[in-house]
């Protein structure tokens, strides 16, 4: 089991982890969310409108299809999600 380099969770759902090279990151939303702090000429998004950020890890969930929700609570991944419960 790895952790997420962005976020710091234990990946304990491997369909939503990501690999660059030799980061691994627990989704898609932590992924993204390190590259816009690594890299990138405008730290500025591209939209405006207000996005959800995960309630464990605080990362803006730009990409919906690995978002867990739990109750009023929104989760970026399953893996942010589990260490909540």
């Amino acid at each position: 089991m790895a952790d997420c380099v962005h976020c710091q969770v234990k990946i304990t759902d491997p369909t939503t982890q990501v690999v660059h090279g030799d980061l691994t990151f627990c989704c898609t939303n932590c992924a993204e969310a390190m590259e816009h702090v690594a890299g990138g000429s405008d730290p500025r998004p591209l939209s405006r409108r207000p996005v959800p950020r995960c309630s464990h890890c605080g990362t803006p969930i730009v990409d919906e299809q690995p978002m867990e929700t739990r109750g009023n609570q929104v989760f970026c991944c399953a893996n942010c999600a589990a260490v909540m419960v």
